[in-house]
């Protein structure tokens, strides 16, 4: 009989392979299940539907067709490479981290090349070599058509991560952010927007009318915009007062373009028609603050006006109340805090600003307070109004602030303004003088001026206008008239008269950009002054 030399570990060890192999077979069975593809079925009979995973992808549009564009080289280097891919991207993308700080642009591209192969479905790469190319690459060149080749590069490139990630709202977005702002406001946007036009290639069968990057630059902006409403892509930490502010505000500075480009019939007056329309659009849309309520930021007005009718209500309840509580606090401060406190902010010494300020809290009486301090019979209707009050306040508050990030006021406002035939006419009468002072000619210049800013002071002292006089915005524009007029008057030995009408504009606003006004004094008429 033929003795066993199998020693006892040796026995234990085939048991935990067998043991394993079964347990492989095992978990293989629901794994073979849940993963089986969906089949198409022959002679027009219905298929498979396939595994629950591939249920799943399909519910959830996260296969590689649904995705966007199939890499089939990129899938078969990441086959090849037996799950070590994402060694592979961290060393590519710390190379071409080592290549842009030292402006190797070549191999930063080809690195980044590299890169898309093995990960075609990552944003970051297509959003980051896109900018490179449109904005880094394109500036290393010093004939003005190479650098808009490399801007149209970017683009492309940019277009192409937007067909291998449809669903990726960011690279949609990026490719309407770098055609509209990198040809139309970059220093030779006079030149690329003209390039732009004549870019058959590029364009294809565009009609040549449509042919500008603020129009082309907010149909990617509509299709961002899209996936977020048509498609439910989530935002996650864009912030949407942002987001929509940006295809009006593409068309806005297609308006002021046509008339940069001496356009001033009909089809101006449209445009900022159709840009003043789609920014109430815009104001009248639904955002989720971060407080987590929903705004509209055309409401602002009408927050301000609800508050002011439940102030007078509140008042009306015992008139007098509300003033006789905050003289007894008044009365209550030191005579350097009243004194603080009464002095105007812009006269009032650091510590005169603090302690004016602690004194203004001190005096403070809320709606609360006011409404508790009613007769007993009125106290539960003014505690009613003053929680009304308080949020309708609030509310006013938090849209005024998000206003601020996109200058809504101001944008409405000018709008409307653009769109009136009287700033129109002044727009033209500006062309017109600029092309006579750069002809030599300063009488049609200064006169033409005269006319221009006569015609735009009348229309901001009107009520509907009265407003705009204090945005910003809109001083730095006329600000920009205003010194481009006064390098003419120079050139004819003359001054700023002493009853000049926007003279308050000056004293808001600072100097224009000195860069715009030596160009401007580059075109000094050769010929002599006429008189």
């Amino acid at each position: 009989m033929a003795e066993n030399t199998q020693s006892p570990l040796q026995s234990r060890s085939f048991r935990h392979k067998v043991m394993y192999f079964i347990g492989i077979v095992v978990l293989m069975i629901p794994m073979f299940w849940i993963s089986q593809p969906s089949t198409v079925g022959a002679g027009g009979e219905k298929g498979t539907p396939g595994g629950k995973l591939e249920q799943l992808r399909r519910e959830s549009k996260i296969s590689e067709a649904d995705i966007g564009d199939v890499n089939l080289a990129g899938e078969t280097i990441r086959l090849g490479m037996f799950g070590l891919d994402g060694v592979a991207t961290l060393t590519l993308w710390q190379k071409a981290d080592e290549y842009k700080k030292k402006k190797d642009w070549t191999n930063l591209s080809a690195t980044l090349k590299q890169l898309i192969l093995l990960v075609p479905h990552f944003e970051t790469v297509w959003r980051f070599q896109g900018w490179n190319l449109a904005y880094n690459v394109s500036v290393e060149h010093d004939n003005y058509k190479d650098r808009y080749a490399w801007v149209i590069e970017g683009i492309r490139y940019l277009e192409r991560g937007v067909r291998f990630n449809p669903r990726s709202i960011r690279v949609t977005w990026d490719v309407g952010w770098t055609t509209a702002q990198k040809i139309s406001k970059s220093d030779e946007k006079v030149q690329f927007r003209q390039l732009f036009r004549e870019d058959n290639d590029f364009n294809k069968d565009r009609p040549l009318e449509m042919r500008d990057s603020w129009l082309i630059g907010k149909e990617w902006y509509k299709r961002a915009e899209n996936l977020h409403l048509k498609e439910g892509v989530d935002l996650q930490t864009i912030s949407p007062t942002l987001f929509f502010s940006h295809a009006p505000n593409a068309q806005a500075y297609y308006s002021e373009n046509l008339e940069t480009d001496g356009q001033f019939e009909q089809k101006t007056l449209h445009a900022w028609e159709t840009f003043s329309r789609e920014w109430l659009e815009y104001g009248n849309r639904e955002h989720p603050s971060a407080t987590g309520s929903l705004l509209r930021l055309e409401d602002e007005e009408r927050y301000a006006e609800l508050g002011e009718k439940l102030r007078a209500e509140l008042e009306s309840l015992q008139p007098g109340l509300y003033q006789s509580m905050v003289d007894a606090k008044r009365a209550k401060l030191t005579e350097e805090e009243r004194s603080a406190m009464d002095k105007p902010l812009e006269e009032r010494t650091a510590d005169e600003h603090n302690l004016g300020s602690e004194a203004a809290e001190k005096t403070r009486v809320s709606n609360t307070e006011w409404a508790t301090a009613l007769p007993t019979d009125l106290r539960t209707r003014g505690l009613d109004l003053a929680k009304r009050l308080d949020e309708a306040t609030e509310q006013e508050k938090l849209i005024r602030r998000y206003r601020m990030i996109v200058n809504y006021k101001f944008w409405r406002l000018r709008g409307q303004l653009e769109r009136t035939p009287e700033i129109v006419e002044a727009r033209r009468l500006v062309y017109e003088a600029d092309r006579a002072y750069a002809n030599g000619d300063l009488v049609v210049a200064k006169n033409n001026y005269d006319t221009a800013l006569n015609i735009w002071n009348g229309m901001i002292r009107t009520p509907q206008f009265e407003e705009i006089i204090d945005e910003e915005m809109l001083g730095t524009d006329l600000r920009e008239l205003i010194d481009k007029y006064e390098i003419i008057l120079d050139q004819r030995n003359e001054t700023l008269p002493a009853n000049f009408p926007l003279k308050e504009v000056i004293s808001k606003t600072s100097p224009t950009d000195p860069a715009l006004l030596q160009d401007m004094r580059r075109e000094k008429p050769s010929m002599p002054v006429v008189q």
